[in-house]
């Protein structure tokens, strides 16, 4: 019995294991918004994102905690077809958060090659199609699950980073989830916000 019981926990953390496997190999084949390092400060990376096109959603609450379910499934329902064309739109990473003082927005990011004119109407009233303008953003990475706690730690690591680069933020900070949320291991989260930087 004591062999059949190992042969079976040996079999579940093989199926573990190869499960994560194939979802990390997954998650590195969603297409990524593009963008340019300008320059690493320690910890801090300085980055430039080009100009992009985004369907963003506005949702009642103050928290990732509130909002990230039900923003999630209202944009997801959008690309995955709830669209006035019934067209599947490749999903992108990072997914972007704003979190406000009443509501709080989240953003996917449409895929490379799309315009204004092709992407389809959405079905849903609240998600809105939007060109979000070029801008140099300083990033702070970390591990692990989300969560609004791990997101105010990082914030505040990322505004101290800041003022010791001599760095002037120009907006609020943004949260980015790279990961579905069965990923369990080598999960990729950003604080994010936009800076003053030299042209």
């Amino acid at each position: 019995m004591k062999r059949k019981a190992m042969y079976v926990l040996i079999g579940l953390v093989l199926a573990f294991v190869g499960v994560q496997t194939y979802t990390i190999m997954s998650t590195k084949g969603t297409p990524q918004q593009p963008y340019t390092v300008l320059k690493t400060i320690g910890d801090l990376e300085v980055r430039r994102y080009p100009e992009a096109l985004t369907a963003s959603v506005l949702k009642p609450g103050t928290t990732y905690k509130e909002v990230s379910n039900s923003g999630f499934r209202s944009l997801a329902g959008y690309i995955f077809g709830g669209n006035a064309e019934e067209k599947k739109i490749a999903m992108t990473a990072p997914v972007h958060m704003e979190m406000g003082a009443d509501s709080s927005r989240m953003r996917f990011v449409m895929p490379e090659g799309l315009t204004m004119d092709s992407l389809p109407r959405p079905n849903d009233p609240n998600v809105r199609l939007e060109r979000v303008a070029e801008e140099v953003v300083a990033v702070l990475r970390f591990g692990g699950f989300s969560s609004d706690e791990k997101i105010g730690e990082w914030t505040e690591k990322l505004m101290q980073q800041l003022e010791a680069a001599g760095l002037q933020p120009t907006g609020p900070v943004r949260f980015l989830g790279y990961d579905p949320p069965w990923q369990l291991v080598a999960r990729r989260n950003e604080v994010v916000v936009p800076v003053n930087w030299p042209n």
